[in-house]
């Protein structure tokens, strides 16, 4: 009997002191955000299964990236397919007058995400980084200013909440929502050995550049000759990225147009996780509406 009783404290003091497996949970925030990525996305899937929320990719290639790109009446005007639209200047990514399939910026993704919600729309990025009024009321989680630091990558997800948007400058603005971590969405050091020390980093989705993106809607656009033959595409479009991870453990690196990717590939090699570089930033701040 005593025997009996020793064993049962050890198993109630282990169950004690061991933290349960984190899960995500789900949220209008995520499923808005999820239903725009690719159908078959990892993410997308973990997602289903762990909340059951049964989410489906609102295009099956997801949305491409578009400078200037917004969620308004164009941008499902010829959903289930992709509206197209005429750039109106020449920039580094577009030519003026080219016909180019109709997409999202980081943060028109962002904006269409939380009004898709019913939250409030997002000030500009210059605004949420530089705005002294942000950082007095709180709004600023952390950022870029001394006294104001963040914790450790691995301690971040104590602090923040799904939904928390970062801000961060590498020469232009770029905006992104976190959405948990590896281990939130069920991967394991076993599964991806490569990111075993990370799995507690955060993860942010976003629309933006992407090392493979331009090939997948380049393919789109040849199998749709009727809808989109005249089109061309950028390189670019809703991914799950990592932060924190140091550039140079990233096993595959690309430069792709005027840009540097450095990733994983999970899910048995079929997707790139990128790292964003938060340390390289110049300004930044995670921002809670």
């Amino acid at each position: 009997m005593k025997k009996g009783l020793l064993v049962l404290c050890i198993v109630l003091c282990v169950l004690t002191v061991t933290p349960a497996m984190a899960e995500v949970e789900r949220t209008p925030l995520l499923d808005a955000a999820f239903s725009l990525i690719e159908a078959d996305n990892i993410f997308l899937r973990r997602y289903n299964e762990i909340t059951g929320a049964n989410v489906e990719a609102k295009f099956e290639h997801g949305v491409p990236y578009m400078f200037g790109g917004k969620g308004d009446e164009r941008f499902m005007s010829e959903y289930p397919n992709f509206a197209i639209r005429k750039c109106w200047e020449t920039t580094k990514f577009y030519r003026k007058d080219s016909i180019y399939i109709y997409g999202l910026d980081c943060s028109g993704y962002t904006q269409w995400i939380y009004a898709q919600a019913g939250y409030p729309a997002h000030d500009s990025l210059s605004n949420m980084i530089l705005k002294w009024e942000y950082e007095r009321n709180g709004n600023h989680l952390y950022n870029h200013r001394e006294g104001n630091e963040m914790p450790p990558y691995d301690e971040l997800k104590d602090h923040l909440i799904v939904g928390d948007l970062l801000v961060g400058k590498h020469g232009a603005r770029h905006i992104m929502m976190y959405i948990g971590t590896l281990a939130d969405y069920g991967f394991t050091a076993e599964e991806i050995p490569e990111l075993a020390d990370y799995l507690d980093y955060p993860l942010v989705i976003h629309c933006g550049p992407s090392p493979v993106y331009g090939e997948i809607y380049e393919q789109v656009i040849a199998e749709n000759p009727e809808l989109y033959g005249k089109c061309k595409t950028t390189n670019g479009g809703v991914e799950v990225s990592i932060l924190g991870v140091p550039l140079d453990v990233a096993p595959h690196f690309e430069h792709v147009q005027v840009n540097d990717f450095y990733y994983f590939m999970i899910d048995e090699g079929k997707y790139p996780l990128t790292i964003w570089d938060l340390p390289g930033c110049t300004s930044f701040c995670w921002f809670r509406i």
